[in-house]
């Protein structure tokens, strides 16, 4: 489809645009949002299209969209805000914030394999639809569960779990919600357009998610026997639902657009800091873009490579090369930093990809 493209593009990043439109016009883009900050300078910030599947509202400015698992990296980076300030030590066990997490054999679990993926608890074993919408039961639900399997003998992306384990680890330390501290310490200082959990003053805003039956997460590629038990206590409303998004789900339900996606994993990309807000430490960062683990996913069988609660550079979430760091969600949801020329990058379509991983729209532009 030919779309209308508003917002701004520098010269020197003229392909970046060149290939916005063309996912419109060649690759079945519908509405979609895409931004390049480059040392504390927006050089690319462009949206067009529509914000619903039947084309009669148009992206604006203003607009959101969920975008999935790219909220597990945004709570990674409240841990990192809390290690930077010398109150979180990654090797720690999580039972030092978090007590009641010791329970059936966990005391030894470190915060690096909570928040790595790596905490054998991808799945709980007396969970019940709805319950990840009620904050108190799952963390306690989490806190009560044995290991999956014996902590260090498989590695599997937590798809449900990850965003409460690591929020739960943040509240212990601040004291406030999750969705409370992106808001005051991440994405208020930041200027992002960021919400866990949407009220109804912003709901308008939020764009339908448009299902594409060639992407695994919508044609049940993703599940088998193994990964279906993950998904069960997930809300009551299909992945897809703008109704997702009033939920404050850590895992998956966060709204933002490209330049809010940016604005977040600038610091990262410029020793912490971002147009003079300090959030990061550049020991932080280089610790929190160390790899902990790099291979086939037990369960999905998609290749992972994991840093402290973020992705590095694959092909299955390409950031464009060696050293880029971000945060990735099913349907072509992205964001990353790339320390070594200070850009940071945030792409927030609303029709999900064809097939796994981030897809060609995304890949085109980075």
């Amino acid at each position: 489809m030919t779309a209308t493209i508003a917002g701004h593009c520098t010269a020197r990043f003229a392909p970046v645009q060149e290939a916005f439109e063309r996912n419109f016009n060649e690759g079945g883009e519908v509405g979609a949002r895409v931004a390049v900050i480059e040392r504390g300078d927006t050089v690319v910030d462009l949206w067009g299209g529509h914000a619903d599947e039947t084309a009669e509202q148009a992206w604006q400015e203003d607009t959101l969209v969920c975008s999935m698992s790219v909220s597990k990296g945004v709570v990674a980076l409240c841990a990192h805000l809390l290690a930077s300030r010398g109150l979180l030590d990654y090797d720690q066990p999580v039972a030092a914030y978090w007590p009641e997490f010791a329970a059936a054999g966990k005391e030894r679990i470190t915060v690096r394999q909570a928040i790595s993926h790596q905490a054998s608890l991808a799945f709980i074993d007396d969970a019940e639809p709805g319950d990840a919408t009620d904050w108190t039961r799952f963390t306690r639900k989490i806190a009560a569960q044995r290991p999956n399997w014996a902590v260090g003998t498989e590695e599997t992306y937590h798809s449900v779990t990850i965003g409460y384990i690591t929020g739960e680890i943040v509240r212990r330390i601040d004291g406030r919600p999750i969705q409370q501290f992106i808001a005051e310490e991440l994405a208020g200082p930041l200027g992002a357009d960021f919400i866990l959990g949407v009220g109804d003053e912003d709901f308008d805003r939020v764009a339908e998610q448009i299902p594409n039956p060639d992407n695994e997460l919508m044609n049940g590629g993703l599940f088998n026997e193994k990964t279906t038990a993950m998904f069960t206590p997930m809300p009551p409303e299909a992945i897809g639902s703008r109704e997702l998004v009033r939920y404050v789900f850590p895992s998956g339900s966060g709204v933002s657009n490209g330049l809010a996606l940016a604005k977040l994993f600038a610091p990262f990309a410029n020793g912490g800091e971002y147009k003079g807000v300090r959030l990061f430490t550049p020991e932080v960062i280089r610790l929190a873009s160390e790899e902990q683990w790099h291979h086939p996913d037990s369960m999905f069988g998609n290749d992972f490579r994991v840093a402290l609660g973020l992705l590095l550079n694959i092909d299955f979430n390409y950031w464009g090369k060696e050293g880029n760091v971000g945060t990735a969600g099913a349907g072509g949801y992205a964001a990353f930093a790339d320390p070594d020329n200070g850009i940071s990058y945030g792409y927030t379509p609303n029709r999900f990809n064809s097939g796994a991983g981030l897809g060609d729209q995304h890949r085109s532009l980075v």
